[in-house]
């Protein structure tokens, strides 16, 4: 997939869904985030969330604030790679922590 997560407690005037922490473009060598459902490599709700996705279907999925905190917890959430996106990825876990992924299916196996 090719994954976008947006922090909404953050939203400013040129990002209204929320400054974003994580990009796969931006965070990844391959611009895109390989994963098996069902392994516990990301939150159950994003997954439950992606459910029923296709190739090239695009979703925006909101993780709530309790859910992104037990998901930190379990190491479920994807890291940033950039300055930017480490300093926002920490001040998120200071304040609500809503999550908005914006998700797009590359490829399905």
């Amino acid at each position: 997939v090719e994954m976008t997560i947006r922090c909404k407690s953050f939203a400013t005037n040129n990002e209204p869904g929320g400054v974003k922490y994580f990009s796969t473009k931006e965070d990844t060598e391959f611009n895109e985030l390989a994963f098996t459902v069902g392994s516990g490599q990301l939150p159950a709700a994003l997954e439950e969330g992606m459910m029923g996705m296709r190739r090239n279907s695009l979703r925006r999925i909101e993780l709530p604030s309790t859910a992104a905190f037990a998901a930190k917890k379990a190491d479920q959430l994807p890291l940033p790679t950039t300055k930017d996106g480490k300093r926002r990825f920490e001040n998120l876990f200071k304040t609500d922590a809503t999550l908005l992924f914006e998700v797009l299916v590359t490829r399905v196996k």
